[in-house]
């Protein structure tokens, strides 16, 4: 609401009122010794630090006032801003006089200032400025016209000029703020449908993704009751069964590891899943990242080394198993040859894991792409069926949601490295 924007302004508004109000009430009883500038300056202290103390209210119930309470509290705001403008305007009859212009152009100098300094802030409530800029600025307006003479006629004829310029000014300022603020509105209106249609989809794929792990494990039991034909069986019969078996168990393997996936990247985007961070042993975390993915690096001739170490930090255990997991696969999957590392290091109270591969390499124009759920990139060099999934995207929601950090680095023909920088323990 418009009122909270005028709450934001209140403080440096009033801070303003007090200091030029308070150096030039000196100023005037330095000149002419009158005490009655005393008087006077007690007037906008004591509004101001009303409209201090109702800014501090309005602060810390702005939620509470909306609805039929809002009018009332912007009334309240438009009277006080209009008192402190009244205030501004009794200098009128205490330091414009007409017998020391030096005393009077300081006083309708500090007084235009003032005015116009307050077009933008007090815009924000349709009648706060006009209001505000009528309080101050008619009392000298009319004495300006009493005085008479030319220097004076003329000062109030710009002076009327310089009013009905403001109110423009202050016209088109409320008019632009309040566009804006529907803007702002409207904006906040589409960002929560798009948030709930994002968790529903969410929701959606966790549900189907957890539906699919039943028929995807009976498929599992079938495929090794088919193994069990097959040993039993001889010859080619058995052979072909043998490899059908084979084939398909490693069909479901890929399948189970992308339902899995899907099922915690669409939990992560929900807002499901809460870490739990504690104590973690890197060396528990390498001993269940190799026992998954050992026989993946044999199969195809890789070297997958496990760098020893004694570091621990502290992690969610299950997410950090699966980061890892994840890393790994995905250097185990884009190296054709050669070998994959992982391994730690120390940095001050962090610790960074590397994987490190000695595939293909990524282009820099495609690293940060690489994070985007189902995107796949065509690559000749690696075949058109390679491309990255959900695994990469799976790590960078838990690395954000564990507040570590990630780091990408590769160079085309050599390889890739990825980080993650967590707390050590």
């Amino acid at each position: 609401m418009l009122l909270g924007l005028l709450t934001q302004h209140t403080p440096s508004m009033v801070a303003a009122n007090v200091v030029v109000a308070s150096v030039f009430a000196a100023m005037m009883w330095l000149e002419s010794g009158d005490f009655l500038i005393g008087y006077w300056l007690c007037l906008p202290l004591a509004i101001n630090a009303m409209r201090w103390g109702w800014n501090l209210y309005l602060r810390r119930n702005l939620e509470a006032l909306a609805g039929h309470r809002l009018p009332r509290a912007e009334l309240t705001s438009v009277v006080l801003i209009t008192l402190n403008g009244l205030a501004w305007g009794g200098l009128a009859w205490i330091g414009f006089n007409g017998d020391r212009i030096n005393q009077d152009f300081v006083t309708i100098s500090v007084v235009v200032g003032m005015t116009g300094g307050a077009v933008t802030p007090l815009s924000a409530l349709r009648n706060a400025f006009p209001l505000y800029a009528a309080a101050t600025l008619l009392p000298f307006l009319a004495k300006s016209f009493w005085i008479g003479g030319n220097i004076y006629m003329a000062g109030g004829i710009i002076l009327t000029t310089y009013l009905a310029v403001l109110f423009g000014y202050s016209r088109t300022t409320h008019r632009v703020l309040r566009h804006a603020f529907h803007l702002q509105l409207e904006k906040d209106h589409l960002l929560q449908e798009l948030e709930s249609v994002a968790r529903s989809r969410a929701l959606f794929l966790a549900g189907v993704s957890h539906d699919l792990k039943q028929p995807v494990q009976a498929l599992g039991m079938f495929t090794a009751c088919l193994e069990g034909q097959a040993r039993e069986q001889e010859g080619a019969l058995g052979d072909e069964l043998k490899r059908l078996a084979r084939n398909s168990g490693l069909a479901l393997a890929a399948i189970n590891g992308q339902v899995t996936r899907l099922l915690e990247l669409s939990r992560l985007e929900a807002g499901e899943v809460q870490p739990r961070q504690r104590r973690v042993r890197l060396a528990d975390i390498y001993d269940y990242t190799r026992a998954q993915q050992a026989d993946k690096a044999v199969k195809k001739g890789l070297r997958l080394r496990f760098v020893d170490t004694g570091l621990e930090v502290v992690s969610d255990l299950k997410m950090l198993q699966s980061i890892c997991d994840n890393l790994v696969s995905n250097a185990v999957r884009y190296t054709s040859s050669g070998r994959v590392l992982v391994g730690a290091r120390r940095r001050g109270k962090t610790v960074e894991i590397q994987v490190w591969d000695t595939g293909p390499g990524i282009p820099e124009e495609h690293i940060p792409l690489l994070f985007e759920a189902y995107r796949r990139f065509d690559d000749t060099a690696r075949g058109a069926d390679v491309g990255f999934g959900l695994g990469l995207a799976l790590v960078k929601k838990q690395v954000d949601l564990l507040d570590h950090r990630f780091r990408v680095r590769s160079c085309i023909g050599r390889g890739s490295v990825f980080s993650v920088v967590l707390p050590r323990a």
